[in-house]
C-alpha cells in the first residue's frame, strides 16, 4: 500500500529539496550582488567625505590643486591620492572596470579587487584619483563614516525568512489540492452511508487518492448491487407470499360455509389471524426495506404538527382504557415528508399504548433549528443495556414486548428508518414514571438536507 503513496510524496520532497537549493543558491546571490554594490556606495561615500577634508585643507593652505594634489603624503591618510589632471583614466590604468556613478562619483574596481574613485576639482577640468590602500595605516585624527546598515549581519534570517516563504508556497498548493480532494471523499463517504448509493468519488483526483477513489467507487457500486439485491427480495417475497395467503382465505372462507363444529370453527379462526399477521408482517417488510434506500423524490410539505399528531391519534385504533395527552408549547409548523412523519408518530403511539399501564404523554416543542417530540409511557420502560436492540427488527426483549402486545417486532425498525430519512435523530430513555422515554428530534426543514427540488408548499392536516 505504501507504494501508492511514493509518487506523490517523491515529488513533494523533490520540489521540497529543489525548493531549499534554489533559495538558498538566490539569496547568497542576491546577497552578494547587494553587498558588491553597497560596498561601491559606501566607497564613493567614504572618498567624497575624504575630499571635502581635503579639500578644505587646500582652500585653507591657499595652493593650486596640481601643486597640492601632487605633492601630497598619501602615508597620512587613510587612501592613496594620484593627480590625474586632465588626461583619461586609460592612460595610468588601463585594466580598471567601470563598476557605477555614485554621488556624481565614477567608481572602478582595479585588478586587485580595489576600488578607485575619479573627483574633479571644482570650477576646473582637472581631476584627481582617490584609491584604496593595500596596507590601510591607522588614521592620524580622521574617522570614516559609519555604515547605517550592514545586511551581512541579518543574511542568516533573510536566508532563513526567503526558505520559509518559498517552502511555504510548494507546500500550499499540493496540500490544499490534496485538502480539497480529501473533503470531497469525506463528503461522498458520509452521503454513502447515509444511504444515498447512487454517489461516487470523483475520477479526476490526484494521486495518491486516485487509487483510494476507484476503491471506493467498486466498493459504492457492490454495496449498491448488494442492497439493490436485497431490496428486490424483499419486496418480491412478501409479494409472492400474499398469493398462497389469497388462496389459504378463499380456502378458510369456503369452509365457514360449510356445518363446522365449535372447535373446527375455533381452527379457520386463529388461520385468519395467522393470515392477517403475515399479511401485516409483509406490509411492514416492504415498507422497512424502502426506508433503508434514499430516494431522489422529494415530496416535503409544509405541515401543522399540533394538527396532524391529533389528527392521527384520533384515526388510530388505541386501547380506550390507555389515554393519550398531547402537549404543544406553540403553533408548530414542519417541512418534511408526510409519510414518513405519518409513520413516526403512527408506529410510535401503538408502541406507547401497548405497554403503558394507564397513560401516554406526547409533547413537542421547539429547540435551536430543530423540532422535539417526547413520547412517554408509564410500563415497565426498557433496560439501559436494550437502548440499542429495540431498534433492530424482530427484536423482543421479554414477555412484556411480545407478540401478545399487538406488535411484530417492526415498529421501532420502521420508526428509526423514517426518522432516519428526515435527518432527525431518536434516542430512548425511561420516563420519571419508570416507563419508556422515546426523544424524537427532527430538523425544522427537512429540504436543507436534501438535493433542490421544487417543494411542496403546505398541506395543513
Amino acid at each position: 500500500m505504501n507504494n501508492l503513496f511514493t509518487p506523490f510524496f517523491t515529488r513533494l520532497y523533490g520540489s521540497l529539496f529543489l525548493a531549499i537549493f534554489t533559495s538558498v543558491f538566490l539569496t547568497f546571490a542576491v546577497l552578494d550582488e547587494w553587498n558588491a554594490h553597497d560596498a561601491t556606495e559606501d566607497f564613493a561615500t567614504d572618498t567624497v567625505f575624504f575630499k571635502d577634508i581635503l579639500e578644505v585643507q587646500r582652500k585653507t593652505e591657499n595652493s593650486e590643486a596640481s601643486v597640492f594634489y601632487s605633492n601630497l603624503d598619501s602615508s597620512h591618510y587613510p587612501f592613496d591620492i594620484e593627480w590625474l589632471g586632465t588626461q583619461a583614466l586609460s592612460l595610468v590604468c588601463n585594466s580598471c572596470i567601470y563598476l557605477n556613478n555614485h554621488k556624481n562619483v565614477d567608481v572602478y574596481e582595479i585588478q586587485n579587487g580595489e576600488l578607485l574613485s575619479i573627483h574633479s576639482v571644482a570650477n576646473t577640468s582637472d581631476k584627481f584619483i582617490i584609491k584604496d590602500k593595500q596596507q590601510e595605516p591607522e588614521l592620524l585624527g580622521y574617522e570614516m563614516t559609519n555604515e547605517p546598515f550592514d545586511i551581512e549581519e541579518y543574511s542568516i534570517f533573510i536566508l532563513l525568512f526567503v526558505i520559509v516563504v518559498v517552502i511555504g508556497l510548494v507546500l500550499y498548493l499540493p496540500i490544499r489540492k490534496l485538502q480539497k480532494e480529501i473533503n470531497h471523499l469525506n463528503q461522498i463517504s458520509f452521503q454513502l452511508g447515509s444511504g444515498n448509493l447512487k454517489v461516487r468519488a470523483s475520477n479526476s483526483l490526484a494521486e495518491p487518492l486516485t487509487i483510494l477513489a476507484k476503491s471506493f467507487n467498486k466498493m459504492a457500486d457492490a454495496l449498491s448491487n448488494k442492497v439493490n439485491e436485497s431490496q428486490v427480495f424483499a419486496q418480491a417475497v412478501p409479494h409472492e407470499l400474499r398469493t398462497p395467503l389469497s388462496r389459504i382465505q378463499l380456502a378458510t372462507g369456503i369452509l365457514r360455509n360449510k356445518n363446522l363444529t365449535a372447535e373446527q370453527t375455533s381452527l379457520v379462526d386463529n388461520i385468519d389471524q395467522y393470515i392477517d399477521d403475515i399479511d401485516e408482517l409483509c406490509s411492514q417488510i416492504i415498507q422497512f426495506s424502502k426506508l433503508n434506500i434514499q430516494t431522489e423524490e422529494n415530496d416535503c410539505e409544509y405541515i401543522n404538527l399540533n394538527n396532524f399528531i391529533t389528527h392521527r391519534i384520533s384515526q388510530l385504533i388505541l386501547n380506550p382504557l390507555i389515554p393519550v395527552t398531547v402537549n404543544f408549547t406553540e403553533i408548530i409548523t414542519i417541512n418534511c415528508k408526510a409519510a414518513h412523519l405519518r409513520l413516526i408518530i403512527d408506529n410510535m403511539i401503538k408502541n406507547a399504548v401497548a405497554h403503558a399501564k394507564s397513560k401516554v404523554t406526547i409533547s413537542v416543542s421547539i429547540a435551536v433549528n430543530k423540532i422535539e417530540i417526547i413520547i412517554a409511557d408509564d410500563g415497565k420502560g426498557i433496560a439501559e443495556k436494550d437502548y440499542d436492540i429495540i431498534f433492530i427488527p424482530y427484536a423482543r426483549l421479554d414477555n412484556s414486548r411480545t407478540r401478545k402486545t399487538g406488535g411484530l417486532g417492526m415498529g421501532l425498525a420502521i420508526t428509526k428508518g423514517a426518522v432516519n430519512q428526515l435527518a432527525g435523530e431518536i434516542n430512548v430513555s425511561n420516563s420519571t414514571s419508570g416507563g419508556a422515554l422515546f426523544k424524537i428530534s427532527l430538523p425544522r426543514s427537512h429540504e436543507n438536507h436534501l438535493p433542490s427540488r421544487n417543494i411542496k408548499k403546505t398541506r395543513v392536516i
